[in-house]
């Protein structure tokens, strides 16, 4: 803690910046100011613990850039990629062992889905059947990726000898990521690459191919933070004569970017968005307000000149969610002294809007999603310039849930987390629109059965899994807890919030934390871990519970110790 109070100290003496003013958050609606309780505070002595002990461990989590340092977990993918790298280039003995060790391991284990399992048997020369496993992983994947997301896995386990490269009609078309965010731009052409040289057709590489792939080969940290689109990337310009001692030089430096259990993580880390989200959750927590200006402070510069953020430091390609997630913390955090950066955030989020009103996760004309409309509708409604813009986000977000329902899962693998989302974004837009505003009824139909869909899906044990279903995990009952503690009117809403505040906090650890299967997913539908990730959410749920109404949680709130349980 001296190190931080340092840290904060400096930031304070050196900000000397000309202060500009941006909107206050919604009263009631961010996530960091929950709304004014409605009756006499409850015993909430073992949730104050709770949160008190969360919020610490995100504080010290906090590095000597003043961000929180939240890296990934290793995942099989990317280390069987990086062992095959190490071994068609003859690279570094010792680290490709360590490699084996982690697939190894991570197989007895039990792995996570069968294309990875494939990927890692295949490339330490077992036999595999490809096709079966992507058949496994991707027969009941519906989603607007899913045709891409099949070339992806099918030319990956063909490099890693899974099976053959099959005969495919206009590859170049199918590769083809014209308009995508730039590491899937990446990621399309090498694997353009490794299809044209693996069946013996290298005419269909073009100059652009290896322009788009050159970048890669320099020394430093991946592009855009992805592991996985430089190995692929590395992978085949080892198959172009000239870049042969940079793929050498990358493999070598390999070692660097392994985790302690020996294997490689799908990307860097995700700093910019756990300090983002880890940041609304301290200031609900009641967290100094030197220590989030602090925080603010180093979070603005990892802006992007494009006005957004990435969700990682040095990663310059911006995208909706995390820019959502700064704009939000920024404005509750300093909005005395942020407003430019907040300003600069809402453009680059108003220039990807589309033609329905919704919004992509990063590049314009792309599709638009749930869970990114949502996320830009509760960054950009305290300022009454985009009250428009806003509407017809809504107005798709109310469409998209009548056709399909509000549970549409896109960068989390579970239902509660668009859930969620989609319900601020409902009280943003009632806070904001005028009484007689001629969506309000619809949207507060909408915001119903979102609520009703949680409350019917709940567990016995009072938590929620990715999916109906799925064992409970606390990110995804943290998630839905957020909706139904700002649901005091509702009988049954709150009586699951009761359930899902006892859930978490019987399942809180000794050292104040919680562990909780993956929740994010990329390339989508494959699951990731970034830990600190699960804090960062418990404490956002807990908080909402914590600042409720007195009659929403009577009974969910444990006696103090040492006078009974509940």
């Amino acid at each position: 803690m001296t190190h931080l109070n340092t840290h904060l100290n400096t930031h304070l003496m050196k900000d000397t910046r000309t202060m500009t003013y941006c909107a206050p958050p919604l009263p009631g609606v961010s996530l960091a100011l929950p709304g004014p309780r409605t009756g006499p505070a409850a015993d909430t002595g073992r949730l104050d613990r709770a949160r008190a002990r969360l919020a610490g461990r995100l504080l010290a989590d906090t590095g000597p850039d003043g961000l929180l340092r939240a890296p990934c977990d290793s995942r099989l993918l990317e280390s069987a990629l990086a062992l095959r790298l190490l071994t068609v280039t003859g690279t570094d003995p010792d680290a490709q062992e360590r490699l084996i060790r982690f697939l190894k391991t991570t197989l007895d284990e039990g792995a996570p889905d069968p294309v990875q399992e494939a990927a890692a048997r295949a490339a330490m020369g077992e036999y595999v059947d490809g096709r079966a496993a992507l058949t496994r992983l991707l027969g009941g994947f519906d989603h607007f990726t899913a045709g891409r997301k099949h070339l992806m896995f099918q030319t990956v386990l063909a490099e890693l000898g899974a099976h053959p490269f099959p005969e495919l009609p206009s590859p170049c078309g199918l590769f083809a990521a014209h308009g995508q965010q730039r590491w899937l731009v990446t990621e399309m052409a090498a694997l353009k690459v490794l299809y044209a040289f693996g069946t013996g057709s290298p005419r269909l590489v073009t100059e652009d191919d290896w322009r788009t792939l050159a970048p890669s080969a320099r020394p430093g940290p991946p592009p855009y933070g992805n592991h996985l689109a430089r190995i692929l990337a590395l992978l085949a310009l080892r198959h172009r004569p000239r870049y042969a001692d940079a793929v050498r030089g990358r493999a070598r430096e390999l070692r660097r970017w392994l985790r302690p259990d020996g294997g490689l993580p799908f990307i860097t880390g995700m700093d910019v968005f756990a300090t983002a989200t880890g940041g609304l959750a301290l200031a609900g927590a009641g967290a100094p307000a030197h220590t989030l200006r602090a925080l603010a402070t180093d979070l603005t510069t990892h802006q992007n000149t494009d006005g957004g953020w990435g969700f990682d430091q040095d990663v310059t390609q911006s995208d909706v969610d995390d820019t959502s997630y700064c704009v939000e913390f920024l404005r509750t955090a300093a909005p005395e002294r942020c407003g430019a950066e907040v300003a600069a955030g809402e453009r680059y989020l108003l220039a990807r809007r589309g033609a329905d009103g919704g919004f992509p996760t990063f590049e314009r004309g792309t599709a638009s999603e749930v869970a990114m409309t949502a996320a830009a509708v509760n960054a950009l409604a305290p300022e009454p310039a985009h009250r428009a813009a806003v509407t017809d986000a809504i107005g798709f977000l109310v469409a998209r849930q009548e056709a399909t329902g509000p549970f549409e899962r896109s960068w989390s693998l579970n239902e509660s987390n668009a859930l969620f989302r989609t319900v601020l974004a409902y009280d943003s837009f009632l806070t904001v629109a005028a009484p007689g505003h001629p969506a309000r009824a619809g949207v507060a139909r909408a915001r119903s059965r979102a609520v009703a869909r949680l409350v019917d899906t709940q567990h016995a044990d009072g938590g929620w899994g990715h999916v109906p279903g799925d064992p409970s995990d606390p990110i995804s009952s943290a998630y839905a807890l957020i909706v139904l503690a700002r649901t005091p009117a509702l009988p049954s809403a709150v009586g699951a919030a009761e359930r899902a505040v006892r859930h978490l906090l019987d399942r809180q650890r000794p050292d104040g934390g919680f562990v909780s299967r993956p929740d994010q997913a990329g390339p989508r539908p494959l699951a990731y871990h970034v830990p600190l990730l699960t804090d960062i959410c418990v404490l956002l749920g807990l908080n909402q519970a914590r600042a409720s109404a007195a009659r929403a949680l009577p009974r969910a709130l444990p006696t103090p110790c040492g006078q009974g349980t509940s």
